[in-house]
């Protein structure tokens, strides 16, 4: 199974438009280079994208995708699911629907924001066909999607909440998080992958930060940790330099595969 961080950034991006920039992260490195938070998740025979931002048309087009067999959405925030509409191009060529998973909160949020894409208006063209089906997942349920076993978890995030994923057991993903109980991480305790959000040093309401994401880990234990969702203010050097063994930032198209 191979995992792909397409995008490792702050709902901003790196840089940002304006003043903002580059922040404190130094432009001459391309691990800086960050855009919106999205992974793909692949074997020989499975394609799972998790999340479709702004950002996913230039995220996927290098990767030459030619189709989906699911997208998981761990909420609906703009910097997630804003280039919903860029993903109606994969059921052009046998028009069978791209299936989208999530909590039924975010679908009502999605499909209220994208109608079109979900369900055909009276004044549609005859021709058109709406080529997404939401699908309603459960926290803390098991589904399979052809050969990668998927386990949601709940997510405090702000005043909100979003969906962690664990990928045949091997990989969790955690990004947009404030808050995690000893029960969540019990759950994915000495997994050998785990890809989780450290926005910034200083603390956020929505977002986990440095000492927190790494107390998170010393409990998890896992065999390499990955963080990801990195602030204007987190240089990937000077991240690198302070985090714990088998830790490491993240970097828009970084490969992890694991057996």
């Amino acid at each position: 199974m191979k995992i792909t961080v397409l995008g490792c950034g702050t709902s901003v991006g790196i840089p940002a438009l304006g003043r903002a920039g580059w922040g404190s992260c130094d432009p001459n490195n391309p691990k800086n280079r960050r855009q919106r938070c999205a992974i793909l998740v692949q074997t020989d025979n499975t394609t799972i994208l998790v999340d479709a931002g702004p950002d996913i048309r230039n995220q996927l087009l290098p990767l030459n995708i030619r189709k989906l067999d699911a997208v998981l959405i761990t909420h609906t925030h703009s910097d997630h699911v804003a280039g919903m509409d860029d993903l109606r191009v994969f059921y052009w060529p046998d028009e069978k629907k791209i299936n989208l998973f999530g909590s039924s909160e975010h679908g009502k949020s999605v499909t209220d924001r994208f109608p079109y894409l979900f369900n055909k208006a009276p004044s549609s063209p005859s021709y058109f066909q709406p080529p997404l089906e939401w699908n309603t997942i459960q926290t803390d349920e098991t589904f399979t999607i052809g050969d990668i076993e998927i386990r949601t978890l709940y997510q405090k995030h702000g005043n909100g909440f979003s969906l962690g994923f664990v990928f045949n057991g091997k990989i969790a993903y955690s990004t947009d998080v404030s808050e995690l109980d000893d029960t969540y991480l019990n759950s994915i305790a000495n997994i050998p992958i785990w890809i989780v959000e450290t926005l910034r040093e200083a603390p956020h309401s929505a977002h986990a930060h440095f000492d927190l994401t790494f107390s998170w880990i010393n409990k998890v234990k896992p065999n390499r940790s990955y963080l990801t969702h990195l602030g204007l203010e987190s240089d990937y050097e000077a991240l690198m330099s302070i985090c714990p063994a088998n830790v490491e930032p993240s970097f828009d198209g970084l490969v992890l595969q694991v057996d």
